[in-house]
């Protein structure tokens, strides 16, 4: 998962400073290896997070206009060649999106923009998708974990 257990620790404090008890919370936090699932949807269920509804417009573009980033997704791409389209188109639309978010640099973290740009650049240089396919299959995760915690998906 691209968000780290740091980020929700700055954004449980957030939620505290504006007076919601994340005590519960930050124990589950502090006490698990992994990030678990509860905490991010404690956190969406009282800020929502940019990345869940990056993932929420790109879900409806393809429900609405029939865009196939959100199928390439979700669903994989039949041809390797559209994982470099895919990642490309992805990279575009975090881009364009960001305009309406409050912390960018959060933002193209938890979307793994950087990763993207660094998958895209190995590929132009050495032509191996492996590197590629490889993070969109991470992509697909982190955008199922962050559909589950919007009540998506169980």
């Amino acid at each position: 998962m691209a968000i780290k257990k740091t980020d929700c620790l700055l954004l449980l404090t957030e939620l505290q400073e504006n007076g919601i008890d994340v005590t519960e919370q930050i124990n589950k936090l502090m006490t698990t290896r992994e990030l678990p699932v509860e905490v991010l949807k404690f956190i969406n269920s009282h800020k929502s997070l940019d990345a869940v509804n990056f993932y929420e417009r790109i879900r409806d573009n393809y429900n609405k206009k029939r865009s196939n980033l959100y199928i390439n997704i979700v669903g994989g791409v039949k041809d390797p060649q559209e994982v470099l389209t895919t990642l490309a188109a992805l990279n575009l639309q975090i881009l364009l999106y960001s305009k309406h978010v409050e912390n960018k640099s959060q933002f193209f973290s938890h979307l793994r923009a950087t990763e993207i740009i660094k998958v895209l650049d190995n590929y132009y240089k050495t032509f191996d998708l492996t590197n590629c396919l490889n993070l969109l299959k991470l992509i697909k995760a982190d955008l199922c974990v962050l559909e589950n915690i919007n009540g998506r998906r169980q």
